[in-house]
């Protein structure tokens, strides 16, 4: 035991020494990161898109828009389309093209940030509608008459895409008469009455517009329509037009009788020129159609020509007579009264110009103040000649 006590004591020291010499190892310190900041929401600020376009038709275009990061895509959910014919471009959200199909179209668009990744979704509503189609064209004429070529009418449409294909849609069209693809209504009708049909305008994508027509197809019999024509003046320009039914192509002429000097019928009907003469005139006119005539009795009246009322000249007046003076039995000399003023002429435009015509009255009464004056002056000066070389009594 003496032996083992002082080797325990040794080792213990050896443990203490080793344990001082040993160098201590540093522990690292663990970093605690930081909290990073949430990316900012991704929201749609543009409304919805144009609805209610027509198909076939280019789309007004769109462009849809959201904020929450510098850079955004755009596409559309999973599993959603777009109307056949739009497109969507990722890059600038924009929705373009031209839809094919008339209909409702529900989708989504997704806008999705990079690089974070965010998204936000925007389900919208566009609808495709069938273009509005029009026939434009009129109605065809009527009535039309047995027999004869019908004047060709052509069927006309818009608001679609051309070319249109024309189509009758229902009743029957007038003996003899049919319709071509290409939109006219041709023939000669060989029975008359009364048709109704209709008829459809189809553009080249199958969109299509109709029209309901009636023609009449009548014997034809031609019947004069105007009116007796209204006096006329000699002298002054004339026109009145004569007209009539019943038959195509109709044309007027002088059956019978003469028309005033200076007046002519014209095929179409009208009678014009300028009448030399006053008088009652009656004719027979006559309108000859494609197939049938007809005539009417005229008479048109034609007034004088208005008289012309010409300028009354004044009469010539006699030139005044000289006065033989006689002794005054005073020596005053005798002074005549001062001769009235003559009146002012009346003043036209450029000059100053007497009145004549319709005022010669006026006139003559100006020239007989004129000679009194006259005379009053001239009698004044014999007296008062005569009263000089008068040897006093």
């Amino acid at each position: 035991m003496r032996t083992l006590r002082p080797v325990m004591i040794l080792s213990v020291f050896l443990v203490t020494l080793l344990a001082a010499a040993t160098p201590a190892t540093a522990t690292p310190a663990t970093a605690t990161p930081a909290a990073a900041e949430p990316a900012a929401a991704v929201t749609f600020t543009s409304g919805p898109p144009p609805s209610g376009v027509a198909a076939h038709q280019p789309y007004p275009g769109h462009t849809f828009t959201a904020t929450g990061a510098e850079t955004i895509k755009f596409s559309l959910v999973p599993g959603d389309t777009l109307p056949p014919g739009l497109v969507l471009s990722a890059a600038t959200g924009t929705l373009t093209g031209t839809p094919t199909v008339a209909s409702r179209f529900t989708f989504t668009v997704r806008a999705t940030d990079s690089p974070g990744g965010n998204v936000a979704d925007q389900q919208v509503t566009v609808l495709v509608v069938q273009p509005l189609i029009t026939v434009t064209s009129g109605a065809p004429t009527s009535p039309w008459y047995v027999g004869q070529t019908y004047p060709a009418h052509r069927f006309t449409a818009e608001g679609g895409n051309a070319p249109y294909r024309l189509t009758l849609r229902s009743g029957a069209l007038p003996a003899g008469m049919a319709l071509s693809s290409a939109g006219a209504l041709v023939g000669t009708p060989t029975v008359g009455g009364s048709h109704q049909f209709g008829i459809r305008m189809t553009d080249a994508n199958g969109f299509h517009g109709d029209q309901e027509v009636s023609i009449v197809v009548a014997a034809p019999a031609v019947v004069i329509t105007s009116a007796p024509p209204p006096t006329g003046t000699a002298g002054l320009a004339y026109s009145f037009r004569l007209t009539a039914e019943g038959d195509s192509d109709i044309r007027f002429s002088v059956a019978a009788g003469d028309l005033p000097d200076g007046l002519t019928l014209a095929v179409d009907g009208w009678l014009s020129g300028t009448p030399r003469a006053a008088g009652s005139f009656a004719f027979t006119v006559r309108a000859a159609g494609t197939a049938t005539s007809g005539t009417g009795e005229v008479t048109l009246t034609v007034a004088a020509a208005p008289s012309v009322a010409s300028p009354t000249s004044p009469a010539p007046t006699d030139p005044p007579t000289r006065s033989t003076p006689t002794p005054a039995t005073s020596t005053q000399p005798t002074t005549s009264a001062p001769a009235p003023a003559a009146p002012k002429p009346t003043r036209t435009t450029g000059s100053w110009l007497p009145m004549t015509g319709s005022n010669s009255v006026l006139v003559l009464a100006l020239l007989a103040v004129v000679a009194f004056s006259i005379a009053g002056i001239l009698f004044v000066m014999a007296h008062e000649r005569r009263r000089r070389f008068t040897t006093p009594r």
